[in-house]
């Protein structure tokens, strides 16, 4: 009789589309902010340097393009970028070491070069973004700030930690988003001194602790690059040969403009 009972009241339930209890938020994986920066940094241990090819999209005021692209990069301010077209030839190369930048236009036979100001660092890395900072992101060495957070919290509803830096002055300085259950770095968000955002980066698709997918966006000005990275190898035997633009006979040596 109590079978049929129990039964008859789970098919009035389902009748009357009764829905199940949502199951809990998860248990947050770290519980103190030194216990996160400890596992961020510990996943950067001994990487100097890298190398990967993909998908280069920049999309900016003037200067659009996407192609197929190698990065050789070395930390702290060391990048070398070549886009190619879809034979694979050279459309530009881009090198800096963080005193000095070059780029090539092999088509047109120029060399443009100059010292790495952030506009002359713009035929690659968006306005705001140092070069520094940009080598950074790419190997998910986050945070990019010293020392403790002001803030911490653990955001149950989007389960991310969010960890907040700030200036001298008591305006922010930096909002990373750790995603709550793999503790990979998810959203990186960089403010200059007045509090106003400089840039935003999201990561995605992470193999081996590295993100795939990465996203750059600048506001001032509206700037936005994506890379869709394959192949990526962390610490390669790389030569100052592989950090520069390649060698060309008689090419145009152009001064960037002050």
């Amino acid at each position: 009789m109590r079978l049929v009972c129990l039964v008859g009241i789970l098919a009035v339930m389902a009748a009357a589309g009764c829905r199940t209890i949502p199951p809990p938020p998860p248990v947050p994986r770290v519980v103190s902010a030194d216990e996160l920066l400890h596992v961020l940094k510990a996943r950067q241990q001994g990487v100097q340097s890298f190398q990967a090819r993909g998908r280069l999209t920049l999309l900016a005021p003037g200067r659009n393009y996407s192609g197929t692209g190698r990065l050789k990069g070395r930390l702290p301010s060391t990048l070398r970028v070549d886009v190619l077209d879809f034979l694979g030839r050279s459309l530009f190369n881009f090198a800096s070491d963080g005193q000095r930048v070059e780029v090539l236009f092999p088509r047109e036979g120029k060399l443009f070069y100059g010292p790495a100001t952030p506009g002359n660092l713009a035929a690659f890395v968006p306005p705001g973004v140092s070069l520094s900072q940009a080598l950074k992101v790419l190997t998910a060495d986050l945070p990019l700030s010293e020392g403790k957070p002001a803030d911490w919290r653990y955001d149950s509803r989007q389960e991310v930690y969010l960890l907040e830096w700030r200036h001298a002055d008591g305006s922010l300085q930096e909002r990373l988003r750790v995603d709550g259950r793999t503790l990979y770095p998810v959203k990186e968000e960089w403010y200059d001194q007045g509090g106003k955002l400089a840039f935003a980066a999201e990561l995605n698709d992470y193999d081996r602790d590295r993100p795939h997918q990465i996203k750059f966006r600048t506001t001032a000005p509206e700037t936005e690059l994506r890379l869709a990275l394959q192949d990526l190898q962390l610490n390669p035997p790389l030569t100052a040969a592989d950090l520069k633009v390649p060698e060309m006979p008689g090419v145009e040596k152009i001064p960037f403009r002050p």
